[in-house]
């Protein structure tokens, strides 16, 4: 099984604005699950199968919005994309800004749709999956740094 609970330090690196519930993406099936910190999802492999896990704290920002990057989807270490995460809210509603470095499918976990991504102030090509909270926005393959506002 996978837990939030396997991350050492976790509640020091999930910061503020953490309520303790966690995205757990699995690399190769693709799926993405949401887990309490105390939560396990049961893992089973065949012979010779592996599955690389990312687990990130599920950050509620405006009260109501419930994010979780996981990072460049096309990469075991996914996370090492993110430099820097936070969110600005009004009223009309919030934009999370992600500092990331990289190219191909970025992924986090959403718990609403986004009216709009933007990379690098132009907006971009982005995908969402209601069943899962899969948000994936495509960074242009140039792979450098990236300024990304998801604007909800």
């Amino acid at each position: 099984s996978v837990s939030p609970l396997d991350v050492e330090f976790l509640e020091d690196i999930a910061g503020e604005n953490w309520e303790g519930d966690c995205a757990v993406y699995a690399h190769n099936s693709g799926s993405l699950s949401r887990l309490t910190n105390t939560g396990k999802l049961i893992v089973s492999l065949k012979t010779l199968e592996c599955e690389i896990f990312t687990i990130s704290p599920i950050r509620v920002f405006n009260q109501n919005l419930h994010f979780a990057p996981i990072g460049l989807l096309d990469m075991y270490n996914s996370g090492g994309a993110i430099e820097a995460i936070n969110c600005t809210a009004n009223t009309s509603g919030c934009v999370v800004k992600i500092e990331a470095r990289g190219c191909g499918k970025l992924g986090a976990y959403s718990n609403f749709k986004p009216e709009l991504c933007k990379v690098d102030t132009r907006e971009s090509e982005f995908s969402y999956n209601h069943g899962n909270n899969m948000l994936t926005v495509h960074l242009p393959m140039d792979c450098s740094f990236r300024d990304i506002e998801i604007v909800y």
